[in-house]
C-alpha cells in the first residue's frame, strides 16, 4: 500500500502535469489571433520648438485613431502603447524618443479615437532638432497573461521641423 505522502506526491505532480499542459496550449494558440491593428497617426500642431543652453525642445501634438479590441483575447492581460519620434542628427544615427505612452487594460477602451496628445517634449541635446525630419510611430506591446511578449509596430506619420524657434506658436 502507498503511504499518504507518495499519494499527495502523485496528485501534485499529476496537477503540476495538467497545469503545464493548460499553460503551454494557451501559449500556442497566440498564433491564431491578430497581431496588425490599422493605426491613423497625424501631426496636429508643433507649439513650441525653443533653446535652452545646448538643449533643443519641441512641444509636439497629434491625433490617433486606432482600434484595438481584435488585439484582447482571453490570453490578453494588457496593452502597453507608445507613440516613438525617430530622427537623425549628426551625432546620432537614430535618435528615438517616446512622446506619448499609456497602459490598456480594458477591452471596453480599445477604440482609441483622440486629438491634440500631448504627453512629453521631444528633446534633443545635441541642437539637432531644427529643420529635421521627424517620424512619429505608433508602437504596443502586447502582454499575455502566459506566454511571450509581442512588440509591434504600426502606423507612422512623418513631418518636417521649422528651421526657426517657436514660443507658443502654431505651424
Amino acid at each position: 500500500m502507498y503511504s499518504i505522502t507518495q499519494r499527495a506526491n502523485t496528485i501534485i505532480c499529476f496537477g503540476g502535469m495538467v497545469l503545464f499542459g493548460v499553460l503551454l496550449l494557451n501559449v500556442l494558440s497566440r498564433a491564431f489571433f491578430p497581431n496588425h491593428v490599422d493605426v491613423d497617426i497625424k501631426l496636429n500642431s508643433v507649439t513650441r520648438l525653443n533653446k535652452r543652453n545646448s538643449i533643443e525642445y519641441a512641444e509636439v501634438h497629434f491625433d490617433l485613431q486606432t482600434d484595438l479590441r481584435p488585439l484582447f483575447n482571453w490570453n490578453t492581460k494588457m496593452l502597453f502603447l507608445y507613440v516613438v519620434a525617430e530622427y537623425q542628427t549628426k551625432q546620432n544615427v537614430i535618435s528615438q524618443e517616446v512622446l506619448w505612452d499609456h497602459i490598456l487594460m480594458d477591452k471596453e477602451k480599445a477604440n482609441i479615437d483622440v486629438k491634440n496628445i500631448f504627453k512629453y517634449y521631444l528633446v534633443d541635446q545635441g541642437l539637432g532638432l531644427r529643420n529635421n525630419t521627424i517620424n512619429l510611430t505608433f508602437n504596443y506591446n502586447v502582454i499575455p497573461i502566459s506566454g511571450l511578449l509581442t512588440r509591434h509596430k504600426d502606423g507612422s506619420h512623418q513631418f518636417k521641423l521649422n528651421d526657426r524657434y517657436l514660443l507658443d506658436k502654431y505651424y
